[in-house]
């Protein structure tokens, strides 16, 4: 069976404190409501379906009570097979939620239900119709991205003095709107991971993804909290690799809004700085806006194509 390992932890933890106002018919928090925007947007729901090289089909749900019909999705394999029994021949495949709205609204769903079987959310074409999805930005066209080569000479000079000031100053713990502005203005440094040495692919210390099909990113779990990792300077990435020699470790300059993005969509709790060293810790909570499709960290666009390089430490 597909999917085995799709998680959406962090959507299923607000749906739960929504069903406490909602049970109780109490006024449900904006900032609640707003969150579960938040987490929809970046889910990676479980919808039955069967999909073949011209076809794609999926399960519906009939209303008991009139003609309204709604898609089943699933927040994980357990839900999943809690409704979906392996006679109906459908298999558990995950679209971005984008593709979810859009099946609502062009086949005439009245909307979807997340969890039918346990702590079951509806959810209607009109809240859908009215979340804020991603919004047109205006791309900076006048700047050349950088070579890998520049990319190299970044990773191996990069301080970030100024975000290290930051951050280590405890009186800023609070300050989420700075903290964005000090990361919008840092270049920081991320490691990918692989169990044998790439070391082959090299040219000059510089390995292409296209040679290897992709890189994995180096992320961390701690008492079941996973999350990924950067850091200022090659400095700190020593430090934490001395202590690791198990997996073959690779270097890489971060685009923080790609970082972002694969820390929502793959339900991790937050990003941390310097691990082994300052050990700051920036939340879930604290990346979630950047799936309101207005971007709260501002990346340098020469930097785009820095996920395509790593680099031998």
């Amino acid at each position: 069976m597909q999917n085995c390992d799709i998680t959406n932890n962090h959507l299923k933890d607000v749906i739960d404190n929504l069903r406490t106002y909602l049970e109780k018919e109490e006024e449900t928090p904006a900032d609640l409501v707003l969150k579960f925007v938040f987490e929809l947007k970046v889910s990676n729901l479980l919808i039955p379906a069967i999909q073949e090289e011209d076809a794609f089909s999926f399960e519906r749900l009939e209303s008991d009570e009139d003609d309204d019909s709604y898609i089943p999705l699933f927040t994980d394999i357990e839900e999943y097979k809690s409704h979906v029994t392996e006679d109906l021949g459908y298999e558990p495949l995950t679209f971005d939620f984008d593709t979810y709205k859009e099946l609502v609204m062009e086949n005439d769903f009245e909307g979807i239900v997340i969890n039918v079987e346990s702590n079951s959310m509806p959810v209607d074409k009109d809240f859908l119709n009215n979340m804020l999805f991603d919004v047109d930005t205006v791309e900076d066209e006048d700047y050349e991205a950088y070579g890998p080569e520049k990319l190299k000479e970044i990773f191996e000079t990069a301080t970030n003095d100024s975000l290290l000031e930051f951050i280590r100053d405890e009186e800023n713990n609070a300050d989420i709107e700075k903290l964005y502005v000090e990361l919008s203005n840092s270049t920081l440094l991320n490691l990918t991971v692989s169990d044998d040495p790439l070391d082959e692919f090299a040219q000059d210390g510089i390995i292409d993804a296209d040679d290897i099909d992709g890189f994995n990113l180096c992320c961390f779990e701690d008492d079941n909290i996973r999350f990924g990792a950067v850091f200022t300077d090659r400095q700190s990435i020593n430090k934490l690799l001395e202590a690791d020699t198990e997996l073959c470790y690779y270097g890489q300059v971060t685009v923080l809004s790609a970082l972002f993005e694969y820390i929502l969509r793959n339900d991790m709790d937050g990003i941390i700085i310097n691990p082994a060293t300052d050990d700051y810790f920036i939340t879930r909570d604290d990346i979630l806006p950047q799936a309101s499709g207005i971007e709260v960290i501002i990346d340098d666009p020469s930097l785009e194509n820095a996920i395509k390089y790593s680099f031998e430490l």
